[in-house]
């Protein structure tokens, strides 16, 4: 399976769409910057045929150390989450 990165999918948008690939960059961070506000804001960001963005707070817990099997405190941390939507047709 072949990795697509994220300048192959401007140039891919910029070739479909006629723009400059220096727009669509521009677009594509700006977009993620306004996802990432509002999912932190505690709001979740759904986009239709695409996916639903929203921030999962996790509780400090005691994990493994996966080499030796010591415990390890985990703090908690706060993390964005993406989950896949049906497309539409």
């Amino acid at each position: 399976m072949a990795v697509f990165s994220k300048t192959q999918l401007i140039k891919a948008v910029a070739d479909e769409l006629g723009f400059n690939q220096t727009n669509v960059k521009e677009i594509l961070d700006a977009a993620h910057a306004k996802i990432a506000e509002r999912a932190d804001a505690g709001d979740t960001v759904s986009i239709a045929g695409f996916g639903r963005f929203q921030t999962k707070d996790y509780k400090a817990r005691v994990g493994r150390h996966p080499g030796n099997g010591a415990p390890v405190d985990i703090p908690a941390s706060r993390r964005l989450t993406f989950k896949a939507t049906k497309p539409t047709t």
